[in-house]
């Protein structure tokens, strides 16, 4: 059996590519890096502090193509300053269907 210390409802998976990211109802898209992802939420560095309780769509595009992107709505649930940005910690509300082939 895996001793799983964390405790989380939920394994972390970490990861750093970047995502895109912007509020809900905006088109202006915005880079910022992932750094874990599971199955209720995310955490990533942007380059600009967001407000706890902010609605965002996430939008992960995997480097391998055969690999469909993840979409989903998100809520800010804490961010605070680091080095490089800010590291913001979400809860996914969402996921959203994409149009997707393989050929994108």
């Amino acid at each position: 059996m895996i001793d799983y210390s964390e405790k989380r409802d939920f394994i972390r998976m970490a990861m750093h590519c970047p995502v895109a990211i912007r509020p809900i109802g905006s088109a202006n898209d915005e880079t910022a890096e992932l750094r874990d992802l599971s199955a209720s939420g995310v955490r990533f560095v942007s380059a600009r502090e967001l407000s706890a309780g902010e609605h965002l769509q996430l939008t992960l595009r995997p480097a391998n193509p055969i690999t469909p992107p993840l979409q989903a709505a998100v809520t800010v649930l804490r961010c605070f300053a680091i080095d490089d940005g800010f590291d913001i910690a979400a809860s996914i509300v969402e996921i959203e269907p994409v149009e997707y082939s393989a050929a994108d």
